[in-house]
């Protein structure tokens, strides 16, 4: 055999051993979702916590600046008929893995209590999609730590999606932002809700 040959023949199997060893290596992929995605994720968990003992969610309030009531503007009939060609290759994020849902459910567990402290103005909705004291009346040493489990329950789901979805780390605030509007829009009327803008406000 030549010393040509034998060039050419170790050169091709380096190139092999390097494809092969390539194809092990895990690549992370990120994923990156639009935020009406994130928004419609986030409305259809706070819905689920709030499923009340008939099994049914608890309604959200009408919105106040609705002015077209049930009828769809323009573009929500185009929406209808043919979805955007962008959305309709972005997937929906997975909201029902047992890691979810087992935040789900002991946040449930956790709501008419909290929704009672927060129709007493004690607790407030920020704009990072958790809670805060608020300056109400007869709030008990209690509030605090309502607070703190809840805050560390929605944490915990907050990363659980972006991990389970691969979303990389710094999509978290927009998660946060998405799951923040959501309680903003279920808010009940005269309790705390701060804006995007960090101004609070009594619903």
């Amino acid at each position: 055999m030549t010393t040509l040959r034998r060039r050419a023949l170790s050169t091709l199997a380096m190139g092999v051993t390097f494809v092969a060893a390539s194809g092990c290596v895990p690549v992370t992929v990120n994923v990156y979702f639009p935020q009406e995605k994130i928004d419609s994720a986030a409305g259809s968990i706070e819905d689920l916590v709030r499923v009340d003992k008939g099994g049914k969610p608890t309604p959200p309030p009408p919105k106040k600046d609705d002015k077209q009531g049930w009828l769809p503007t323009p573009g929500r009939w185009l929406a209808l008929v043919a979805p955007a060609p962008a959305e309709a290759q972005v997937p929906d994020l997975k909201i029902r893995t047992p890691e979810v849902m087992a935040t789900i459910e002991s946040r449930r567990q956790r709501f008419p209590v909290l929704q009672q402290w927060k129709g007493t103005g004690c607790i407030g909705e920020s704009a990072q999609g958790l809670v805060e004291a608020r300056p109400g009346q007869g709030c008990g040493p209690e509030v605090a730590g309502l607070i703190a489990a809840e805050n560390r329950d929605r944490m915990a789901l907050y990363r659980t999606l972006l991990q389970q979805n691969n979303m990389p780390p710094g999509e978290l605030a927009n998660v946060q932002a998405g799951f923040a509007r959501a309680n903003r829009e279920r808010a009940q009327p005269g309790e705390w809700i701060q804006s995007e803008a960090g101004q609070w406000t009594r619903k």
